[in-house]
């Protein structure tokens, strides 16, 4: 090797020679996927692995991967034979077994991926999906639809899945056997990949603004946890929460449970499985109506038939008590018939009889109250003969008018020089006055 300086190749291949001595064998490599979708339909698969900090989730270190088409098979049969099986994808953590290679032509360093280990990535989604739950559950989201009052009859449905596909047609299918009238406003919305956990939420908003729906609906068919795992979502759960409205949850799932299904009010492993389930409410409400309606109609038949036989008595009674009260008053009747016939001479000579004491009594009656009334008026006569004036005059007595006749009372009545006229008991005599003097009246020794 040239002493002076080194050629980008020639530092290039040490560097190879380098790595590969230092990394003999290959090492586990673990981190999360990126780049991985734009490339997975082509022949070699190049994308990236990341770390990211447990805090702020930004990207501290990134590497190059790269998986060939001799390993790209195999790596899929690898996902496809565990329980669980989930896809290669973005935004998901791996732990891959990987040959450190350093590419000379372009000076790059690049994982070239050999092996798998799935069971790292499904602890990892394990994991995540129960701290979510946790902290979920400590809000109160998951608990918040579930008190919502279900809908005795839930006909009328808000659905929630991928228009025409298999959960769809599974779902108004088991509707459409049950023969009751299930009215369905379908959105048609993404059920899997990166939008679909917008996609749902959006279709919650939507759905939940319609009115008269009694249930909202998710379901899809079945699917791998990595297809699934836009359900474990953080965002749907709370959307679900704040629905106003009861919401189901029909995930095709066979073993775990998605965050939706904890936070829906009643959740089902599958499309029918969910539509068999307001089916049943449904048939459950129109059973115990007809329980119902067989116990009113038992009952109105019993009191129906009681108020017949009520009639029936009473009907008796009447037709017994109007017997009798024929048969009294006919006897009354055959009584008065013997007795009318000498009844009104009888009656005749006792009224008589009773008109001549009336009229004797009222004749002796208006007697005595006019010998009372004319003792009264004599006794009226005298008191008036009493008052008159000439009586008064005969004992000394005078009355004094004025020129134009009224009788004079007081002095204030006088004036100096006025004629007066004088009555006593035999005649009549005229005066003037001539001087006024107002004196008190003395009693006894002015009459002396």
């Amino acid at each position: 090797m040239p002493q002076e300086f080194l050629t980008v190749s020639a530092l290039n291949s040490l560097i190879q020679e380098v790595l590969q001595m230092g990394f003999p064998q290959a090492v586990w490599v673990c981190g999360e996927i990126q780049g991985f979708n734009r490339n997975r339909d082509k022949k070699h698969v190049f994308f990236e692995l990341c770390e990211k900090d447990i805090k702020t989730k930004d990207i501290v270190a990134r590497v190059g991967l790269v998986i060939f088409s001799g390993k790209k098979t195999y790596i899929e049969d690898v996902l496809a034979d565990v329980q669980n099986a989930f896809p290669l994808k973005d935004d998901i953590e791996v732990k891959f077994l990987c040959r450190i290679d350093f590419y000379p032509p372009h000076g790059a360093v690049r994982l070239i991926v050999e092996n798998i280990d799935p069971t790292y990535t499904l602890g990892k989604i394990a994991q995540a999906k129960q701290k979510l739950i946790a902290e979920l559950k400590s809000k109160g989201v998951l608990d918040a639809n579930r008190q919502l009052a279900f809908p005795r009859v839930p006909l009328n449905i808000g659905l929630i899945t991928a228009y025409d596909s298999a959960a769809y047609h599974d779902f108004v299918s088991e509707l459409r056997l049950s023969g009751y009238g299930f009215k369905i406003f379908c959105r048609n919305t993404l059920m899997q990949g990166g939008r679909a956990e917008a996609d749902v939420c959006g279709a919650l908003d939507e759905l939940s603004a319609v009115n008269d729906l009694d249930v909202l609906v998710i379901t899809r068919g079945g699917g791998s946890i990595a297809e699934l795992s836009c359900f474990d979502s953080e965002s749907i759960a709370k959307k679900i929460a704040q629905m106003p409205i009861v919401v189901l949850s029909g995930i095709g799932h066979e073993i775990n449970l998605t965050i939706t299904d904890l936070a829906a009010h009643t959740q089902q492993k599958t499309p029918t499985a969910i539509a068999g389930f307001l089916v049943d409410k449904v048939r459950g409400f129109l059973d115990s109506a007809r329980q119902r309606l067989e116990v009113l109609t038992d009952l109105a038949q019993r009191y129906l038939s009681d108020e017949n036989q009520n009639l029936k008595d009473q009907a008796y009674q009447l037709q017994c008590r109007t017997q009798q009260y024929f048969k009294i008053h006919l006897e009354t009747m055959v009584r008065y018939s013997e007795i009318v016939p000498k009844s009104p001479p009888r009656q005749f000579r006792q009224r008589m009889s009773d008109l001549k004491n009336r009229k004797s009594n009222f004749t002796q009656s208006v007697l005595n109250r006019f010998q009372k009334e004319q003792k009264r008026l004599q006794h009226f006569g005298r008191l008036v003969e009493m008052a008159h004036p000439k009586n008064a005059l005969k004992r000394g007595f005078s009355i004094t008018r004025s020129i134009d006749g009224k009788a004079l009372k007081s002095i204030k009545q006088l004036e100096a020089g006025q004629v007066l006229h004088t009555e006593v008991n035999d005649g009549i005599f005229h005066s003037e006055v001539k001087d006024l003097k107002k004196e008190a009246f003395r009693g006894r020794r002015e009459i002396q």
